[in-house]
């Protein structure tokens, strides 16, 4: 197969990065199939190399190939696995991203979503891709630990779930306050946040589950959605 740079109609994406490379080989190895090193990489004689052999990956040295999928980051080790979709778990507790824009944010949150305990992730209507070797960078691999499907609304996303589970929605005008938010510790739930420009639709979200406002100073108007997704996360995660 003749690789190419990433297009989103590809069957195929790249890991970038050591952290990354890593993360795949020890998470899901069964989706590589190349592992590339710069032959400057101090240690491709390594940890990677180890799992290369422990699962039968073929590796290869190409300054060239490396520098074109990375041409301005300081990236020595890249990984090429096939894109196999994970779905959610309808019975497992879900951040829920309406139209993600930004790559490197859903990075982030992937990254959050790992840490503290949350494997799966639903997207609704679109938005960033997350395949896209910019969103792998940016979750430092802990994309190869979380599952994420794409729903075409949120009316799909609550058919595909049920009833059995609470929905929080994250909006500036929220009735209820994170700091002094009820939870019922026995039920699993959906944290569902909107878009980083125009945050969740009133007219979409208004009869969806119970709106949840973070509270903060009024020095800024509103938090990142990364940052917002973080604190939503370590208080349900206590």
């Amino acid at each position: 197969m003749k690789l190419r740079t990433y297009k989103k109609e590809l069957g195929y994406s790249y890991a970038l990065g050591a952290s990354p490379v890593i993360e795949l080989l020890q998470n899901r190895p069964d989706d590589c199939f190349k592992v590339i090193f710069d032959p400057s990489y101090p240690d491709k004689n390594g940890k990677i190399a180890n799992l290369c052999e422990k699962y039968n990956i073929p590796r290869e040295e190409d300054r060239k190939f490396i520098g074109m999928l990375s041409p301005k980051e300081n990236c020595y080790a890249a990984a090429v696995f096939y894109k196999r979709g994970r779905q959610i778990g309808a019975n497992k507790s879900h951040v829920v991203l309406d139209n993600p824009a930004d790559m490197g944010n859903l990075g982030t949150i992937m990254r959050s979503c790992a840490g503290f305990g949350i494997s799966d992730i639903a997207i609704i209507g679109g938005g960033a891709d997350v395949f896209n070797p910019k969103v792998i960078r940016a979750s430092m691999g802990a994309f190869f630990c979380v599952n994420a499907q794409y729903f075409d609304s949120i009316g799909d996303y609550l058919g595909f779930c049920g009833d059995n589970r609470d929905i929080y929605t994250f909006m500036l005008g929220g009735n209820y306050n994170l700091a002094g938010l009820p939870v019922d510790k026995s039920k699993i739930y959906s944290l569902v946040f909107g878009n980083e420009a125009a945050g969740l639709d009133y007219e979409t979200y208004k009869n969806t589950g119970k709106s949840v406002v973070i509270g903060h100073t009024d020095k800024i108007d509103s938090l990142s959605l990364p940052t917002a997704v973080g604190v939503a996360l370590f208080w349900f995660a206590k």
